[in-house]
């Protein structure tokens, strides 16, 4: 094959297992663990990944004399420093047309400069770049690791720890899928974003020309009232919910998730039931609607034939009540001209529209999680509902949802939030969505507090440093990583990705280096230096 080699930095010393090389690099090269090379047996090239390494020196010894010496004489550092070496373990992750395992002798290259489409082609052998688009660059070199867009709908998962850059990856990202070349055009792929921290919001107003090139329209949407440009007021239309749904949502506001008085819940359930589902909006989306219902249910427990006693009937009414103040009165969430519907979705795909959903304290004050919920749930509704009549009319449609925290939406059993309203409909999305074109991308520092089946669903991963605790439950979803990138894990560098999964190209987990772009770190959800805030003035 045609392909620039890269600068030597060893050679190969011996095949230890299948598919297992050792190498000696030079002690001067900075390697990571992850990291791609090229190994050449006399013009036989094939790709490795560094699996392990250590440092050897032929003149130390732990327990002969020249270590007691080293504390006594500073000069034995430039001794043990010229005469020391990198041992690698290296994994042989592709073979450039050939079939034959490297020799010992074979040199350990870097990876090639790319320089032009036809050597980055070259290097994946693959024969265009149609569909995909470049991501990153793979650690220890310059050349961009090439994601396709067509296996976006198996779903993705951006999982780290708080600061180890996955809100930075994940506007990097839709940075990518905001300018995404196919042809002589600029497109972009919809997108609805839920934003818990405000973590996206500058690209719908200051930062809105970094997404901008190939969509045509761009909102967030927020609970009060518009200000910017940009922005529009969150409504949304209770009659996509059934009365069961809406039920469990009042009565746990009052008493908590799941904690909720059944006899009451059912009763509730049996009165919204009696009521066709377009009466929600007036029913439960205003005032008078809702000192309507308060009234009928009073009425009813007073016959006696129904079952239902007094008190059942005041712990329904006082449900409804804080239903009232929390989220008409206070949030006016619910209308029944909704300013999110199935036509919203339309115009986002025909525009192939940013749609941010601002749950920060900025964008939506005094919204609780139960509240939070109940919008992801209709969300998820309006898009699966709206990809699927697409579908079965012959118009194919495609739509990126984003969620962040999303163990507070699917969580898992060892997480302490009952998300009943959104688990279910996020699983249906989440097994049956991908066939009709959506694609969930789930944001969490906490994989583990998200459900494990719903983790099986996702096939490309992007995974920053996380929590030891992650580690073991995240490589059980996934289907695992090589051991070496799975130890490295907890201790990944802050810009520093590993990407496993269909979308990859590499078709291997692969080490990442994500490029650093100022505006794309300056957001309303980063904290900035404290000591240099505190010195200004």
């Amino acid at each position: 094959m045609l392909m620039e080699k890269g600068e030597i930095i060893g050679i190969v010393l011996q095949k230890s297992e299948a598919n297992e090389l050792q190498g000696l690099i030079r002690a001067d090269e900075e390697i990571n663990i992850g990291q791609l090379l090229l190994i050449d047996d006399s013009e036989k090239l094939s790709l490795v990944r560094v699996e392990n390494y250590e440092f050897l020196n032929e003149f130390f010894d732990e327990r002969g004399d020249i270590a007691k010496s080293i504390l006594k004489e500073p000069s034995i550092y430039e001794i043990l420093d010229m005469n020391t070496i990198i041992k690698a373990t290296l994994h042989l992750i592709k073979k450039y047309d050939h079939s034959t395992t490297p020799k010992p002798g074979s040199f350990v290259r870097k990876l090639p400069e790319i320089k032009s489409e036809k050597d980055l082609l070259s290097f994946y052998g693959i024969k265009s770049k149609k569909g995909l688009i470049e991501y990153g660059a793979l650690a220890g070199s310059e050349i961009p690791l090439l994601l396709d867009l067509n296996a976006i709908t198996m779903h993705v998962g951006v999982f780290g720890e708080t600061g180890s850059g996955k809100s930075y990856n994940m506007r990097y990202l839709i940075k990518l899928l905001s300018n995404i070349k196919i042809g002589d055009n600029i497109t972009a792929l919809p997108m609805i974003v839920i934003d818990a921290n405000g973590d996206y919001i500058d690209l719908a107003s200051t930062n809105l020309d970094i997404v901008s090139r190939g969509r045509g329209w761009i909102k967030r949407y927020i609970l009060k009232d518009p200000k910017e440009q940009n922005d529009i007021k969150l409504t949304i239309d209770l009659s996509i919910f059934t009365p069961r749904e809406l039920s469990e949502f009042i009565m746990s506001l009052k008493y908590g998730e799941a904690s909720y008085n059944t006899l009451q819940l059912n009763f509730l359930e049996q009165v919204l039931a009696n009521h066709d589902s377009k009466e929600y909006n007036t029913l439960l989306g205003t005032a008078i609607g809702i000192e309507n219902l308060r009234n009928e249910i009073l009425t009813m427990a007073q016959n006696k034939d129904i079952g239902i006693t007094t008190s059942t009937a005041r712990g329904i009414a006082s449900a409804l009540e804080i239903f009232k103040n929390k989220v008409i009165s206070r949030l006016q969430l619910v209308n029944s001209s909704a300013s999110l519907t199935e036509n919203t979705l339309e115009v986002i795909w025909r525009n192939r529209g940013l749609a941010i959903i601002d749950f920060s304290a900025e964008g939506s004050p005094g919204i609780d999680v139960l509240t939070k919920q109940l919008i992801v749930s209709y969300i998820t509704r309006l898009i699966f509902n709206y990809l699927t009549k697409s579908k079965y009319n012959g118009n194919q449609r495609f739509l990126g949802f984003v969620i962040e925290e999303a163990q507070n939406y699917i969580p898992s059993v060892d997480y302490p939030v009952n998300a009943n309203l959104t688990k279910d409909v996020l699983v249906t999305l989440a097994t049956q969505g991908r066939k009709f074109g959506a694609s969930l991308i789930l944001v969490s520092q906490r994989p583990a507090f998200i459900d494990k089946y719903v983790l099986s669903m996702i096939n490309t991963f992007f995974f920053h440093r996380i929590y030891h605790e992650d580690v073991r439950y995240v490589m059980s979803a996934s289907g695992g990583l090589p051991e070496s990138l799975t130890r490295n894990l907890t201790s990944l560098e802050t810009g520093h990705v590993i990407v496993s999964g269909l979308m990859s190209i590499m078709k291997s987990p692969a080490l990442v280096r994500i490029p650093w772009d100022a505006r794309l770190g300056s957001y309303a959800g980063n904290v900035e230096r404290i000591d240099l805030i505190l010195s200004e003035g």
